[in-house]
C-alpha cells in the first residue's frame, strides 16, 4: 500500500527525496505505523475526530524510523517481514507523535487545562 499523499508530501519535507528502495521501505513503515496507531486509540474514538494528528504523528513516527534505520546502515530489506516497534522510540520525532495522539490513546493520560 502506498502511504497517504500527505503523509508522503509532509515526509518529504524532512527526509528529502527517497530513492526506490528507500521509498519501499518507508511504504511499509506507514503501513505500520497506521496499524499501531489504530490498535492504540480508544474504543470510543471515531479516527476522523482527530485525523490531523493522527496524519501528522503518522508522519513522524515514520520519519523517526526512517532516521533510525538509515543511521543504522542496514544492508537487507524484506517488506513482507517488516515488523516496527515504535513503544520505546524516544526521538524528538516520536515524542512529539506521542503527544499528539495522546488525548486519543487508551493508554495515555493528556492534560488539556482547566478553565477558570
Amino acid at each position: 500500500m502506498k502511504p497517504l499523499p500527505q503523509v508522503s508530501t509532509l515526509a518529504a519535507v524532512l527526509l528529502g527525496t527517497l530513492t526506490e528502495q528507500q521509498n519501499l521501505l518507508f511504504s511499509a513503515i506507514v503501513d505500520a505505523v497506521r496499524e499501531e496507531i489504530g490498535a492504540q486509540l480508544r474504543k470510543d474514538v471515531d479516527p476522523s475526530d482527530c485525523a490531523d494528528s493522527v496524519t501528522l504523528a503518522t508522519v513522524l513516527f515514520a520519519v523517526s524510523a526512517m532516521r533510525k534505520l538509515t543511521d543504522s546502515d542496514v544492508s537487507d530489506f524484506t517488506a513482507g517481514t517488516l515488523k516496527v516497534s515504535l513503544r520505546d522510540d524516544h526521538s524528538a520525532y516520536a515524542e512529539m507523535a506521542n503527544r499528539l495522539l495522546a488525548p486519543w490513546r487508551a493508554d495515555a493520560f493528556a492534560f488539556r487545562g482547566v478553565s477558570g
